[in-house]
């Protein structure tokens, strides 16, 4: 199936299943949550896993993984059966789960969430990564790449940060910012629900931007295999 964009009506779509959160509802709607939201994710993650492959020639060893609609309440107060966004991640390189991996993920309903990198570092890993951030030889470098991400309209993200300096760490020190980081992700500059019906022009930008933040991507992915760590 190639990707032409999604329909028109997703948005409505999600709005309906937020307020109604009803099972016998979405049954009776489920081809149209297939023809507005799963088949064109589907695509588009098809797409992209080909695209990609320029800058990550080792994505080509791994899967697209598009999230079900259904949420796991098992261990929430909030028992409604189904999510009001559609989500996949694509591991950029092989090795680890989808969850785990330095990946490309998207999230998109009402708003339109894109990003990259590694979310959640392990224990090693993040002691990789905050003895790389100290070091002036390799920090200060990270940093100012990181600085002209930014300035493009990426923001630096990750699964959690901490709130006070980490133990050791002067609360004065130049590179606080990344120190506080348990994950080195990026966000993508923003989109409107609307840029997601003209596909073309979504894919085009969605591999430029994944390509601007590719030195970094790499960056981390390998600081998380403990080897040498490549310019950036």
């Amino acid at each position: 199936m190639s990707f032409d964009g999604f329909p028109r009506g997703g948005v409505n779509f999600f709005r309906q299943l937020k307020v109604l959160q009803d099972r016998e509802w979405f049954k009776a709607h489920k081809a149209d949550f297939e023809e507005l939201w799963q088949r064109p994710m589907t695509a588009l993650f098809d797409e992209l896993h080909q695209r990609f492959q320029r800058a990550f020639p080792s994505v080509k060893q791994t899967k697209p993984k598009v999230f079900r609609l259904y949420r796991d309440v098992r261990f929430s107060k909030d028992k409604s059966p189904f999510k009001t966004h559609m989500a996949a991640v694509l591991p950029l390189f092989p090795g680890k789960s989808p969850e785990w991996a330095t990946g490309f993920y998207c999230s998109f309903g009402e708003e339109v969430y894109v990003a990259a990198g590694r979310w959640v570092l392990e224990p090693d890993e993040l002691a990789r990564f905050r003895k790389a951030v100290l070091a002036d030889k390799t920090g200060a470098p990270l940093a100012t790449a990181v600085k002209k991400l930014t300035a493009k309209g990426f923001e630096v993200s990750a699964h959690e940060s901490l709130k006070r300096p980490p133990p050791g760490v002067d609360k004065a020190h130049p590179r606080l910012a990344l120190l506080k980081l348990k994950g080195f992700a990026f966000s993508f500059p923003q989109r409107t629900a609307a840029s997601l019906e003209d596909g073309k022009k979504l894919v085009a930008g969605l591999v430029k931007d994944v390509e601007a933040a590719a030195p970094l991507l790499r960056w981390v992915e390998a600081l998380s295999k403990g080897g040498p760590l490549p310019k950036v």
